[in-house]
């Protein structure tokens, strides 16, 4: 298999959706009109640096063929997940988009266009020889001889710098575009966030791609020894179109088809209400029998009793010492770590695990200065169980 860093951030964003849509091959019908709009705005970008050879566009003649695309590649399955937007929205948006964009670099002749939507392949070695293959947006030549590797993103978040800085899919192109042209020198990775009107950039040095390209290498073994392919649940799952096939998401999916009158009646909804309604009585339950224990315990120790009668069952109180240690962030907490560590019983004390530090104090088998310190910084509280048990009958 060949790979792309879209296939990459797939597989990182959900194994499973990486597997149906790149070894199973089954082509999702669904489109997400972020998606779409994205696809709309590349290609009225292509159509102008791609006339800039014969002649400049105007924008309305932009705005005209944005219009034109959007029209003919619309679909019944685009789907919309912001409530209340409708397609008109959004198509207003990406006019937005072209109007600010083409304001802020016109006549575009600040560089020299080496190319558009072109492609690139990376080889890179492993355990076996991998291939990396993307279509870089544009690539310009600066009058101070840099290559720009730029790249149109219509999203409505804008990254951080340092986001730009470990961003791995321009790099990945840097790679490509050095392979295609070995006299190139100076590169810059230009991204252009066009809901803000704003370019961020970044470069790369020799020992920032030798990384990568470890790093890559490394991802797509561990792609190729999965064998499971589990499915990871995260908010980008309310774009993914593969909820039929998740074993996470296709019971609802299911249920979404089904009628009002039909949902509460179906046989896995039915199986977890009772659940959920067991679950709930039971931690009601758990809340009285807390209640009833610390009544029990004020009654035994008021009258000087161990164990407490019933009509047919007793109980019997057991009282235990027990170590209470500082918690997080507990000025204490710190100080016990440090002295645990400096005695070079971190890992004997199980990374500072109550039962283990509580028989370590008790067996007395610490060194006695070291015990001295410890006592002082846990507290120690008194534990009573509850044990219960049949009341003999008379014959017994």
């Amino acid at each position: 298999m060949n790979y792309s860093n879209s296939k990459l951030s797939t597989y990182e964003t959900c194994p499973l959706k990486f597997k149906l849509a790149y070894i199973d091959g089954i082509r999702a019908e669904e489109e997400g009109i972020e998606a779409f709009l994205g696809s709309r705005f590349h290609e009225a970008m292509e159509k102008l640096y791609g006339e800039l050879k014969f002649k400049t566009m105007t924008l309305d003649e932009v705005k005209a063929y944005y219009e034109e695309q959007w029209k003919k590649n619309f679909h019944e399955k685009v789907v919309i997940m912001a409530e209340g937007r409708t397609a008109d929205d959004y198509f207003r948006l990406g006019l937005k988009f072209i109007e600010d964009y083409y304001r802020h670099y016109y006549p575009f002749n600040q560089n020299r266009l080496l190319g558009l939507e072109q492609f690139i392949e990376i080889e890179l070695e492993g355990k076996r020889r991998y291939i990396i293959q993307g279509y870089v947006d544009r690539i310009d030549l600066t009058p101070d001889g840099v290559i720009e590797i730029h790249d149109y993103k219509t999203g409505g978040s804008l990254p951080e710098q340092a986001q730009a800085d470990a961003d791995r899919q321009l790099a990945l192109y840097q790679l490509g575009v050095k392979k295609k042209w070995p006299w190139a020198e100076k590169f810059r990775l230009v991204w252009h966030y066009v809901a803000f009107d704003l370019e961020i950039s970044s470069t790369r040095t020799p020992e920032n791609l030798e990384e990568l390209k470890r790093q890559v290498v490394e991802l797509i073994e561990k792609i190729e020894e999965d064998r499971e392919f589990a499915p990871r649940e995260s908010t980008l799952c309310n774009w993914c179109a593969f909820w039929n096939y998740c074993p996470l998401k296709k019971h609802e999916a299911k249920l979404e088809e089904l009628p009002a009158n039909e949902y509460l009646n179906e046989e896995g909804v039915v199986l977890v209400n009772k659940y959920i309604e067991y679950l709930n009585q039971k931690k009601e339950a758990e809340a009285e029998l807390e209640k009833l224990k610390e009544a029990i315990i004020v009654y035994a120790e008021k009258n000087n009793l161990s164990r407490v009668m019933g009509s047919e069952f007793h109980l019997t109180l057991s009282k235990q010492e027990r170590i209470k240690i500082p918690n997080a962030g507990d000025e204490k907490r710190v100080l016990l770590e440090n002295l645990i560590r400096q005695a070079g019983l971190w890992e004997r004390l199980s990374s500072l695990d109550r039962f283990a530090l509580e028989k370590a104090i008790k067996s007395r088998q610490l060194d006695p200065g070291l015990l001295e310190k410890l006592k002082e910084l846990v507290t120690r509280e008194i534990q009573i169980s509850l044990f219960p048990g049949q009341n003999k009958g008379p014959s017994d």
